[in-house]
């Protein structure tokens, strides 16, 4: 080898080693920056951590995920359920409660200890009576997903109610001529490589902070267009039942609850700017819209709850559409999780006591 091509060798060899080592130091200092805010290492790429592959439902939350940041607090058990590990075997006495459904179930605005599941669970449980609520929420889920998941991580923790609310997720196949296709309509999950490279603290800074990223989809696609489909409407209710009938398979009760959306002709008109901001004719174009949709969900769960004998909540008529409940369309802010909870528990009350009663019953000779 020439003199020049060393030369050259050695300045691109100084080169890469200097480059290494300026993101071995930047890694090892914003690392100690989040050590000493008490933040995990995952704080700018908690999305890279918080999904994994699954080979029917496309992705799932993640066991064991942890999740520090100057905004949020999430911890999922090993089950795959935010909230605290619990046992898989159901102690004699305890009484579970699933709730199913998307990200307004998981508690997408909120941190640990705020979302409804756990707020509902303080409520319900009491020192005559012990109620574990599990969080079976999981972002961006429809129900071909979330019947699948029922059947494979809730049955075997026994649950012995399960609270339905969902429906938003299903909009993309409710309004496709082709629903099943759809039927693994998911949130994009990041490939191997960018997961592999969001376990990097420094990685996450520079794209998730200097770059930022598109917020979520939280609309259907092209919803002036979004029209319901004989197909879609049926696949929907086919789903629904599908569920009704694993729910009683597994000798639990159900409670359904329609969403508090803003899918209403009652939206206020602040929440309305932040959803459209000063568009005037978006704002009245999109709401008409899904005004419409919106009362599907809620006739087609109402109908269904009514055919299975369930308690139906409409929390449409309970939680108001304003800035105070929502952060968006589909989430609820910390205080619309408080409301949502006090809701239910209202309900839960009446099929916890019935249960009792029925015990009662079933144990006298």
């Amino acid at each position: 080898m020439g003199r020049r091509k060393r030369q050259v060798a050695f300045r691109l060899a100084a080169l890469g080693i200097s480059c290494a080592l300026t993101l071995v130091l930047g890694e090892g200092l914003i690392r100690v920056y989040v050590w000493a805010r008490g933040w995990t290492p995952n704080c700018y790429a908690a999305d890279l951590d918080l999904y994994q592959p699954h080979p029917t439902r496309g992705s799932e939350v993640r066991p064991g995920f942890r999740l520090r940041s100057g905004v949020f607090r999430i911890a999922v058990n090993r089950w795959g359920l935010r909230g605290p590990d619990i046992s898989r075997t159901k102690s004699a006495g305890v009484t579970r409660i699933a709730v199913l459904g998307g990200s307004s179930v998981f508690g997408y605005f909120v941190s640990d200890g705020e979302e409804a599941a756990r707020l509902l669970e303080r409520s319900l449980d009491t020192p005559d009576r012990e109620v574990q609520v599990l969080n079976a929420g999981v972002p961006g889920y429809n129900l071909f997903q979330t019947c699948d998941r029922f059947e494979e991580r809730i049955v075997p923790l026994a649950p012995d109610i399960v609270v339905l609310y969902l429906g938003w997720n299903d909009l993309p196949y409710i309004c496709s001529e082709d629903p099943r296709q759809l039927r693994h309509r998911i949130r994009p999950i990041a490939p191997d490589y960018e997961r592999h490279l969001g376990r990097s603290t420094l990685y996450g800074f520079v794209k998730y902070r200097l770059w930022g990223v598109s917020p979520p989809a939280l609309l259907p696609r092209r919803v002036g267009q979004a029209i319901p489909t004989v197909a879609g409407r049926r696949c929907f209710r086919e789903n629904l039942d599908k569920l009704a009938a694993a729910i009683r398979g597994s000798g639990a009760k159900m409670l359904v609850s329609a969403q508090c959306i803003a899918a209403r002709e009652d939206v206020s008109p602040e929440l309305q700017r932040q959803l459209h901001g000063d568009n005037q004719q978006r704002a009245a174009r999109i709401g008409s819209r899904l005004t419409d949709l919106g009362s599907l969900l809620r006739e087609t769960l109402e109908t269904f709850a009514r055919d299975h004998r369930a308690p139906f909540v409409d929390l449409n008529r309970t939680i108001t559409a304003d800035e105070t409940m929502l952060r968006d369309y589909v989430h609820l802010t910390a205080v619309g999780e408080r409301q949502l909870a006090a809701c239910w528990a209202v309900e839960l009350e009446a099929l916890l006591r019935s249960r009792t009663t029925e015990a009662g019953e079933a144990s006298v000779p």
